[in-house]
């Protein structure tokens, strides 16, 4: 993960390499069902989403005896290339954060590029360790869809 500055707002920026073609990690990223599984660094997520341009999510992270809450709306839907929304929550100040999630193919994989946009000063490294276990997460997720006999897209 790399972290960068722009005066009291931070962001940050990850790679992943995930075993499953772009289509089916958009699926993973859009379909609140998929969501759930994975989209919390601990335990599990409630999720309920609106996936277009203009739609609102709510995830509510369930773990270690806690629940966070986050929503957020979606300002770039393009299956199943990329994915931009707000992000707010407690940890991310009086205004939005921002979240981008490209997808590119990689021989029959994908390369996941997260960038975390707009965070308050000092919480780039909770959402660095956040981020990095959620993804870890949908790896997971991904690669036990792929030791199943047969799995589709989603």
């Amino acid at each position: 993960m790399t972290a960068a500055r722009s005066g009291d707002r931070e962001s940050l920026r990850t790679e992943r390499l995930l075993p499953a073609s772009p289509t089916t990690v958009f699926a993973w990223w859009t379909t609140p069902r998929l969501m759930s599984a994975w989209l919390s660094p601990t335990g599990k997520a409630e999720v309920t989403a609106d996936v277009r341009v203009g739609g609102r999510f709510r995830l509510t992270m369930i773990g270690d005896g806690s629940r966070i809450e986050h929503n957020g709306e979606y300002l770039e839907v393009d299956p199943p290339r990329r994915l931009t929304f707000t992000w707010i929550s407690d940890y991310t100040g009086d205004s939005p954060s921002r979240v981008t999630v490209e997808l590119e193919p990689a021989d029959e994989n994908t390369r996941l590029i997260l960038m975390h946009e707009q965070l308050p000063a000092g919480e780039v490294l909770a959402h660095e360790g956040g981020w990095g276990s959620i993804l870890d997460n949908l790896a997971h997720s991904l690669r036990a869809l792929a030791r199943t006999p047969s799995h589709g897209s989603s």
